[in-house]
């Protein structure tokens, strides 16, 4: 027995044919004819909705007492659900069965049975109805659909199409009736909507599609009708028969024809994604397009609309449509959702002025719109971990969104921006967005220049737009605070170090750099200059000294041309980086060499070492206290540092916890000396020759975020400036990686006789 035909589902398609005359649904004559599409008609009464079966957005029949619905196994998958109670019922329970149907118009639900049998189950008594062997009927017998208690059986005739026979149960045995009326020819006839009285088939005839009224008292057709494509959500009232047709274009259209004679009235609706959803309500027809929550494409046929089969007037009914079925009294109930009140099982019926309205008779608690679920952000967020990444989450509804996420300094006003597509990131959680945050915001708020995310109260903001366009766009904000550790030669605060350079005019200048890990040409940026300020030439010496003063960020000496230090605190505001000089003492003229900026005898503190004329090497103990910085020097080193035109404090970086320091001969070796961490260096070791290509090396600190501080080398030549960084190693015998060129992001090229 073939049952193809009860599980078919009805497509656009086949030979189109010329169509009987159709009028046009009128337009409105105004804009106030025409309720904005914006406005969704919907009654909230979420307390007397009872729950719709989760994971069940497939409605398959509608009766007086409930409602069946599909699950993720289709047709063999089935539940009735009680309007009454919200209670549930296994249609199939201790039947030997794999498809389930809703029959029109009725309580009833079709079994297939698996051997081969059909069985009409009521389910207000949970009783069956009649049970049936379609082949007793005629040859090739198949179940064709039920409407009330009358099932539908179609048998292969000898002209080569097919008969359909109502089959009822009289005095407890089935009886049979043949329907007159139709075309012998019928190819695959079977119910698609029904009344109490009446009931409508599809089938093929002749190469076009048609379909026939059938009067259920005497078994014969009223009314025949031709359309244009195969007729999808064929519908049925008191008065009309309405359907969705494809023209040659594939544009869809609505078509509303009376029952009796008449007029039929067609109207386009666009270009549709899915199946087309037609429904009949008083004077007005329904249309939308069946979708999933989670469909990629917006389309606005996706929601449920009403128009006035005279005015023209439309009216939004829903934001999301899924499926459809009529109840026996002829009212219209759709399963999908409002951005207000969620999914679920939508009544569409006359409000008290004739409009429909629709009012959610069964929940299943799923959100409409996109809704924010949970966030996976912490109070504080610490950059100095994981070399400064951190995956910031959010859990929504659902990800088929382009989402925008913005993180706000709300002390500096510094921003980060990124734009989200979950579903082309291949995320694989249905729920979950994220993130990974390198630590970047945009340098001055400009795009595509970065620099790093500096310490203090941040906001967050994501802005959610469905892809579908079902529902309005999520918008959601938190905070968080992000934490940083104080960083060498860090001057504005954001954790990552700063550059100071010196123009021939004795202007001061501050170089932010930034370390992306994100997919750039470059790794290590350098921004562009911002001035700290002029008259920086009355100084012959200027060194970035650490954090001598307590603050969180880092500070700078500076010696003038007769001899006395001055101590610039750092501020950690990258428009004016220092506080006013204060002065540390004079008769520091008797060295050659300044250097500082980090901890030399493990005291947590930042020293400073300096050699005098005579070759010898001093040390100056931070004291934590920035009215006097330095304790009283002591000599760690009694000569031979006169043959060095270079040294630098460089920080840890040969993996032991104490700072280091580098020293360049006058022939251009760079030699390491290893610090005890008491103050003590052990005897140096060559690193390499070729380092008098470079003017200026800096101590820059860690300029990578992998824990060990690194080598900054320039040349004060304009032709020559480009700037290299020198990426530690963690091991003494090699302790630089090669070279790294610095990407300068629209520098002006400037006349500098010192670095910092």
């Amino acid at each position: 027995m073939a049952i193809a035909a009860v599980l078919a589902t009805v497509s656009a398609g086949g030979q189109a044919v010329a169509a009987p005359a159709t009028a046009p649904l009128s337009t409105p004559s105004s804009a106030s004819a025409a309720t904005a599409a914006s406005a969704t008609a919907v009654q909230d009464v979420r307390q007397a909705a009872v729950p719709y079966p989760a994971g069940r957005s497939q409605l398959a029949g509608v009766g007086s007492t409930g409602f069946l619905t599909w699950g993720e196994g289709g047709a063999a998958d089935v539940l009735w659900t009680s309007f009454a109670d919200g209670s549930t019922t296994d249609p199939m329970e201790g039947r030997s069965a794999w498809v389930a149907l809703g029959a029109e118009a009725s309580d009833a639900v079709v079994l297939l049975l698996s051997d081969g049998r059909v069985e009409l189950r009521d389910m207000r008594t949970k009783k069956s109805v009649t049970v049936v062997d379609p082949d007793d009927f005629g040859p090739s017998g198949q179940s064709a659909g039920a409407v009330g208690t009358t099932l539908f059986v179609s048998t292969a005739n000898d002209a080569g199409g097919e008969d359909v026979h109502l089959v009822d149960m009289v005095d407890g045995a089935p009886a049979a009736r043949t329907v007159t009326g139709l075309p012998r020819d019928a190819d695959n006839p079977h119910v698609v909507a029904g009344t109490p009285d009446r009931a409508v088939l599809t089938y093929k005839t002749a190469g076009t599609w048609q379909w026939a009224l059938v009067d259920l008292a005497d078994g014969a057709v009223v009314r025949r009708h031709t359309t244009a494509s195969a007729p999808a959500s064929v519908t049925l009232s008191e008065t009309h028969v309405a359907w969705a047709e494809t023209d040659a274009q594939g544009g869809s259209h609505v078509v509303v024809a009376p029952r009796g004679t008449g007029t039929d009235r067609r109207f386009a609706i666009g270009q549709a994604s899915g199946d087309v959803l037609v429904g009949l309500v008083g004077d007005w027809v329904t249309y939308g397009v069946s979708s999933e929550l989670t469909a990629q494409d917006p389309n606005p046929l996706y929601a449920l609309t009403a128009r006035h089969l005279t005015t023209g007037a439309t009216r939004k009914l829903l934001d999301h449509t899924r499926q459809t079925a009529t109840a026996p009294d002829g009212t219209l109930y759709v399963s999908g959702g409002t951005a207000a009140g969620g999914e679920g099982l939508y009544r569409i019926a006359p409000g008290a002025d004739g409009t429909p309205v629709a009012t959610r008779v069964a929940s299943s608690g799923e959100a409409t719109k996109v809704t924010l679920l949970g966030d996976d952000i912490p109070d504080v967020v610490d950059l100095d971990r994981n070399k400064g990444r951190f995956r910031l989450e959010w859990r929504l509804s659902r990800v088929n969104v382009a989402m925008d996420i913005t993180l706000r300094n709300t002390r500096t006003g510094e921003v980060k921006r990124a734009d989200v597509y979950p579903l082309s990131t291949g995320y694989g959680d249905p729920h979950r967005v994220h993130l990974d945050w390198f630590g970047d915001v945009e340098w001055n708020s400009t795009r595509g220049m970065y620099s790093a995310a500096g310490a203090g109260p941040y906001t967050w903001r994501i802005e959610a737009r469905p892809l579908n366009g079902i529902g309005p766009e999520l918008v959601s904000s938190g905070t968080f605070t992000v934490a940083r550790d104080p960083g060498l030669h860090d001057y504005d605060g954001d954790g990552s170090p700063d550059v100071l350079a010196r123009d021939t005019g004795g202007r001061l200048w501050l170089n932010d750099t930034f370390d992306s890990r994100e997919q750039h040409t470059y790794s290590y940026f350098q921004n562009p200059e911002q001035l700290v300020g002029g008259g920086w030439n009355a100084y012959d010496r200027i060194e970035g000294a650490g954090n001598l003063g307590g603050a969180p960020v880092s500070d700078l000496v500076a010696r003038d041309r007769s001899g006395v230090l001055w101590l610039y605190l750092g501020k950690g505001d990258a428009e004016s980086p220092f506080t006013s000089r204060s002065r540390i003492g004079g008769g520091w003229n008797v060295y050659r060499q300044i250097t500082g900026g980090s901890d030399l005898n493990g005291d947590g503190r930042a020293d400073l070492v300096a050699t005098d004329t005579s070759g010898a090497l001093w040390l100056y103990k931070g004291t934590g206290n920035w009215r006097a910085p330095f304790a009283k020097r002591v000599k760690i080193g009694t000569g031979g540092w006169g043959a060095y035109d270079r040294i630098t404090a460089t920080g840890d970086i040969a993996g032991a916890p104490a700072g280091d320091l580098v020293a360049r001969d006058r022939s251009g070796v760079l030699w390491l000396y290893l610090g005890y961490g008491d103050g003590r260096f052990a005897p140096r070791t060559r690193i390499g020759g070729g380092w008098n290509t470079y003017e200026h090396l800096v101590g820059i600190g860690d300029a990578d975020h992998d824990g060990r501080a690194d080598l900054y080398a320039t040349d004060v030549r304009p032709q020559n400036q480009d700037p290299y960084l020198y990426k530690s190693t963690g091991a003494w015998r090699t302790p630089f990686a090669g070279r790294a060129e610095v990407a300068r992001t629209f520098m002006e090229r400037r006349d500098y006789n010192l670095f910092a």
